[in-house]
């Protein structure tokens, strides 16, 4: 697991390191510079000739300190001043005038070909206005040289990103690489600052967890090392189905048998025991025909209530939503399971547009361990928020709907927000572009459910079960491509993903 920190939170822990630890500022900028020009050699980028853009502040000052390293390593380098010596912080400008005492050129102009490499140290985690004009268009300019091959290295965040939310100030650098220090910042997991970000590296420089001064920040993600601790992925030798849980999945109206397929099939290769299916009469010969582990039971012009009710008395977790309607039918079938069930759910697609109706139950109700997996259209007509509010505070606004309803909130965009009831929030970066297709939705309900069922507890199911999700679409893109990458791909990949889980 890994922290995520906002640029206050970040600023705090600067600051605690430096007056607490007695840690200098200035020795924190050589580390940092240090750590950079070791990223960048060890990618292999080009340093025929490289440019270092530097701004007035610390930023620019991890700059300075890196033109001289570079210098230190024969490498011809160049800096490019891009605020005002008058503004400069003690220690930047320490780092400017070692560069000048270098005789490293310090150019106020220079050539869109010139340069192999291109360091931006203009802005770092402080910026939090948009840029005036000119400013823009300067880094615009800079961002022009990659029309002529040249990589872009941002420190710590691309200049132009808020390190907080991920806008875009106005105008962004648009980096081939970031090397961030100490922790990842919340601006660069959100879009669009994730896409600025290109490739993104996280470095020590010597500030420590006790710098957080007992304070747990209010992001986090998953890491591949995270997988393998959680106990209750890993299969016991001494087991039977019944070991591995049972779930019941209510999806697919007249002629939706794919959603239902789609999310059976990733329950199975989640690891679940069993699963039993409520859907259409004519869903049934395909499911039959193409996944005959499964139990499938099927309603018509109305819902069995004896059936169902065997049903859910029999699921360890319901889940329920792909392709139901939203009709009267579908009303009944899922109000039926949603109140007589006393298990657990994941509610998705839908069925959330039912639930809507029930939101005071569930403000009221704390009996229910409940997931929601929404995308943010569904989010937004299940709270009746802006979209442009949820967008712009993803995080927030998941962990707010999750602590009024009493649920665990997956709301699930280009990077997937997970929080709990208590308000603890994780924010996945595995997954991809080629996951934009139809049923990968559906493949995570059926992997949370899995997940449910095997004994996580909902936040865990959800947190991991968006890893793993995400982890399946990357290893089954860097066989196939992202374009074209289907559903049915990723679920291939669900074993290999289990796998290293039970190590």
């Amino acid at each position: 697991m890994e922290y995520i920190l906002t640029a206050e939170e970040m600023k705090n822990c600067d600051e605690y390191t430096i007056n607490n630890f007695g840690i200098p500022s200035i020795v924190l900028m050589e580390r940092a510079a240090l750590k950079c020009v070791a990223a960048i050699i060890k990618e292999n980028y080009n340093l025929r000739r490289v440019l270092v853009v530097c701004g007035s502040g610390n930023n620019g000052g991890d700059g300075f300190a890196m033109a001289r390293i570079f210098r230190e390593r024969n490498i011809k380098v160049d800096v490019l001043l891009a605020g005002s010596l008058t503004s400069m912080s003690e220690e930047t400008r320490i780092n400017y005038e070692c560069c000048v005492k270098y005789g490293i050129p310090v150019r106020s102009v220079v050539k869109d070909d010139e340069y192999t490499l291109i360091v931006d140290a203009i802005f770092g985690i402080g910026l939090n206005r948009m840029l005036e004009r000119d400013t823009a268009e300067f880094i615009e300019g800079i961002n022009s040289f990659k029309e002529n091959g040249t990589k872009i290295i941002s420190v710590d965040i691309p200049s132009g990103i808020n390190a907080t939310t991920g806008e875009v100030m106005g105008a962004a650098i648009r980096a081939d690489m970031t090397v961030t220090f100490a922790y990842y910042k919340k601006g660069l997991m959100l879009y669009p600052g994730a896409e600025y970000a290109g490739k993104l590296m996280l470095v020590n420089i010597g500030i420590t967890d006790e710098s957080l001064q007992g304070i747990t920040p209010s992001l986090k993600c998953l890491t591949k090392r995270d997988l393998t601790a959680v106990k209750k992925l890993k299969r016991p030798d001494h087991s039977h189905k019944g070991t591995f849980g049972k779930v019941l999945i209510v999806a697919g109206r007249d002629n939706m048998a794919g959603c239902v397929l789609l999310a059976a099939q990733s329950c199975f290769k989640a690891g679940v025991g069993m699963v039993r299916i409520i859907t259409h009469i004519n869903n049934k010969a395909l499911l039959n025909d193409k996944l005959p582990e499964a139990i499938v039971d099927t309603y018509d012009d109305a819902i069995d209530r004896v059936k169902l009710a065997d049903a859910v008395k029999w699921a360890d977790v319901t889940a329920i939503g792909p392709g139901i309607g939203k009709d009267e039918l579908a009303r009944d079938l899922f109000e039926f399971v949603f109140f007589k069930s006393s298990g657990s759910f994941v509610i998705d697609a839908d069925a959330l547009s039912i639930l809507k109706k029930y939101r005071m139950t569930l403000k009221k109700d704390h009996s229910k361990e409940i997931i929601i997996t929404p995308h943010i259209g569904e989010f937004v007509r299940f709270t009746g928020m802006e979209k442009s509010t949820v967008i712009n505070d993803l995080a927030g606004t998941t962990s707010m709907v999750a602590k009024a309803y009493n649920l665990t909130c997956v709301t699930k965009d280009a990077r997937t927000v997970i929080s709990s009831k208590h308000g603890e929030c994780y924010i996945n970066l595995t997954g991809n572009n080629g996951m934009a297709t139809a049923g990968m939705g559906d493949c995570l309900f059926g992997i949370i459910a899995a997940f449910l069922a095997r004994g996580l507890d909902p936040f865990d199911a959800a947190v991991y079960g968006c890893y793993i999700h995400g982890h399946a679409g990357d290893l089954a893109a860097a066989k196939k491509g992202k374009s074209g990458l289907m559903a049915s791909d990723l679920i291939t990949e669900l074993k290999t993903c289990l796998e290293t889980a039970d190590e």
